[in-house]
């Protein structure tokens, strides 16, 4: 089992197999010019998951602007720890713990309007990797938080991914959850196979587990999810050999729809307040 972690690199994930085989995509794109953390195999999604609509959020009565997307220009989109340098604060044969001070206004990372410190942990097993993530609010005001991870995994035509959730969210034409709707679950309990269509959606209420499986490899991945990450994305772009299925703990554009205590998973923390996750990949040989 081997993991493969640029730390200077958003600690995103380059890679992980099992021998020869990729568990994860590999990050197909590295020998291209410029390679970026978007081509990983997977990364950080801190601050928050997914889409900021237009770029701007309101909180606490002021409203806040952040960088648009490179590939959404519409929005913005994953955060900003994935663009910055991460410490190494411990390395072992099987672990390994990174940290992010960010603070608002530094130039080498984009912007974010409050200043917070961010952990990672990845551990490996012979069976297993865990992600342990974590966000501290290092500013002198409450903001608004999520957390997740882009998991990108190696695909072929036979590939089933299988979960059980209560709702998926639609999108908009500026791919934007617009409604949700808990009709046609039942296929994705059952299993549902991420070549019969693109898909680009958030699924809510996940039940914290679903499993990848992969015949032609002969393998079958699981993953479960501490109770703080109970939103899924699930992402199948066509005529691709990869597809995302990430964990996340909040509703895609979670911070327009604060309102009367319902977040949609997103958490305000108060100076000083950490949120915690985790994850774990199990392999299992098919039989």
């Amino acid at each position: 089992m081997r993991l493969d972690v640029a730390p200077a690199l958003g600690g995103a994930i380059l890679g992980w197999h099992d021998g020869a085989l990729a568990l994860l995509r590999p990050s197909f794109a590295r020998s291209a010019a410029p390679f970026s953390v978007r081509d990983c195999a997977s990364f950080p999604l801190i601050p928050f998951s997914n889409r900021v609509a237009h770029g701007h959020f309101p909180f606490g009565g002021q409203v806040y602007d952040l960088p648009r997307d490179c590939r959404d220009p519409r929005h913005a989109m994953h955060g900003n720890a994935l663009y910055a340098a991460w410490e190494v604060d411990a390395v072992s044969e099987s672990e390994l713990e990174l940290s992010m001070a960010y603070r608002a206004g530094m130039s080498d990372v984009p912007y974010f309007p409050f200043s917070y410190e961010a952990r990672q942990r990845y551990r490996i097993r012979p069976d297993r990797m865990q992600i342990d993530l974590a966000i501290t609010n290092r500013d002198t005001r409450n903001f608004p938080a999520g957390l997740g991870h882009h998991l990108y995994f190696a695909s072929e035509p036979d590939t089933v991914v299988a979960f059980r959730a209560e709702e998926i969210w639609l999108n908009d034409q500026e791919g934007l959850p617009f409604q949700s709707e808990t009709a046609g679950m039942d296929e994705f309990a059952r299993g549902h196979e991420v070549a019969s269509r693109p898909l680009d959606n958030c699924f809510g209420d996940w039940s914290g587990s679903a499993s990848i499986f992969r015949p032609s490899r002969g393998v079958r991945l699981d993953i479960t999810a501490s109770e703080s990450l109970r939103y899924i994305v699930l992402f199948t772009p066509a005529n691709q050999p990869f597809f995302a299925l990430e964990p996340v703990s909040h509703l895609n554009d979670a911070v327009h729809r604060i309102a009367a205590g319902q977040t949609h998973g997103l958490r305000v923390l108060s100076p000083g307040q950490t949120f915690e996750a985790c994850m774990v990949i199990q392999k299992t040989v098919l039989s």
